[in-house]
């Protein structure tokens, strides 16, 4: 039996290395990495069994998967967005007859399962994979660390170093892109993503080593899906801040699952989060991590005691992590930053063109006028004849 780990060449996120992880702990060995952006093209093998959980799609061309692929159908996610044709490409009847042929589909939240069925696809509710996440230790000894992965982090450090003497790191789960890569030339023409700086083995390694950082913390403070589970799965205790962007439709059915709040509500209570003393997470999530667990061990008939690999020694290096984020962030800073200046310089160049044209067109009003004046028509054989004689 051949076996096959989804793989994201061209993606930043690692929050979908995070997800591949979670299924590359029920698999016995990996024959094959399948890129998410390729899964049309797989011909390497056949039945080929692969854990298909995740978020999908990114490239309308790359669904539905080829017939080489055995999937099994959990923990996914369906955006729907009419953007280059994605909507469309998920509810094609290349699609359901995909689905058809693989069962009902296992949907991580409550939105995608509305979305399937809606459009005749069968769907029921199986949660995140994520959630199945296990370092194989027990009596694991928590850091004296603080973590913050938001998108408002710079706001929540501020609020938090005031609340706190521990060590507070920010970390992002973006990864540094490569403009290089991501020019059209270099990059397939369906995708819009930049393309990572990293190779996949690199992600993969910076993947498990911020699960480790995840683990380990005191406390967690996210407003991001890959993180917020992971730590559930950890026992790690999470924050939630629910205010971050598609949070409706990608946390719908797993938001209950973590202590919550806006960071607004946060802020005016912060004795319901307190860090140094943070509460235990709420424990409705273990029912979806065994029936997960279940599914995908029976799948596969495999599951290994942790979810991070032998080979690499991880560091666990929440310094070097959080440093990449800082980076990562100011590199964007002065990227939006050049963008706005060129932006104020086109915004200039149009207000002078405009002057430009309404000079014109001044003169332009001029020269009719002097050309409907009697004295223009009068001198009009002499213009004519000195233009001859040029």
């Amino acid at each position: 039996m051949k076996f096959g780990l989804m793989c994201f060449n061209h993606t930043t996120n690692l929050g979908n290395e995070i997800q591949s992880i979670a299924a590359r702990r029920f698999l016995p060995k990996i024959d094959h990495y399948i890129d998410h952006e390729r899964l049309h093209r797989f011909s390497e093998d056949n039945d080929v069994r692969m854990i298909m959980n995740g978020w999908y799609l990114d490239c309308s061309r790359a669904w539905p998967p080829t017939e080489n692929i055995n999937p099994l159908l959990v923990s996914m996610h369906f955006t729907t967005s009419e953007k280059w044709g994605r909507r469309d490409a998920v509810i094609s009847e290349k699609s359901k007859e995909f689905f058809q042929k693989n069962g009902s589909v296992g949907c991580r939240d409550y939105h995608t399962v509305d979305f399937l069925t809606e459009n005749d696809i069968k769907a029921h509710f199986t949660g995140c994979l994520t959630l199945t996440l296990d370092s194989g230790t027990e009596d694991r000894q928590k850091g004296d660390y603080i973590i913050i992965n938001s998108e408002i982090s710079d706001d929540v450090y501020q609020f938090l170093k005031e609340k706190t003497d521990r060590q507070i790191y920010v970390v992002y789960q973006d990864m540094f892109p490569s403009f290089e890569k991501a020019y059209p030339k270099t990059m397939p023409d369906y995708l819009y993503n930049f393309t990572s700086f990293y190779d996949c083995d690199e992600k993969f390694f910076m993947a498990e080593n911020l699960l480790k950082v995840y683990e380990n913390a005191s406390c967690v403070v996210t407003d991001r899906l890959h993180c917020a589970l992971p730590c559930l799965a950890f026992e790690t205790p999470v924050l939630l801040l629910n205010n971050s962007r598609g949070m409706r439709e990608r946390y719908d059915g797993l938001n209950h699952l973590l202590n919550q709040c806006s960071f607004e509500e946060y802020q005016n209570d912060y004795n319901s989060y307190d860090v140094e003393n943070p509460p235990e997470n709420p424990k409705d999530y273990l029912k979806i991590r065994k029936d997960l667990i279940k599914t995908c061990e029976k799948f596969t008939g495999h599951i290994n005691k942790s979810c991070y690999t032998k080979s690499n020694e991880l560091v666990g290096n929440v310094e070097l992590l959080s440093r990449n984020a800082v980076e990562t962030r100011n590199y964007f800073k002065n990227v939006l930053r050049e963008m706005k200046s060129q932006k104020n310089t086109i915004a200039k160049q149009k207000k002078e063109i405009k002057k430009l044209k309404a000079k014109i067109s001044q003169q332009e009003k001029i020269t009719d006028e002097m050309k409907s004046t009697k004295s223009w028509k009068i001198t009009s054989p002499m213009r004519n004849l000195k233009n001859r004689l040029k």
